[in-house]
């Protein structure tokens, strides 16, 4: 009997996965045209992309009963 995801799960994963996308094109489009290379910018965006995709991952996951 196939289980029902749950509505929060899902929507938090697609809102995790959206953010983590969002930070890292932030990121490949910093090192790609800044002019001036940052490494405090690039480790809070790697941080910020890393988080939000292991966890919208892991609520996709959840959400398929895996």
């Amino acid at each position: 009997m196939p289980t029902i995801p749950s509505l929060t799960l899902w929507a938090l994963a697609w809102l995790f996965l959206f953010i983590g996308l969002f930070a890292l094109t932030i990121l490949v489009i910093y090192t790609r045209y800044g002019r001036e290379k940052s490494v405090r910018l690039s480790v809070i965006s790697i941080f910020i992309a890393s988080v939000f995709l292991g966890f919208s991952i892991h609520f996709f996951l959840l959400s398929w009963g895996i």
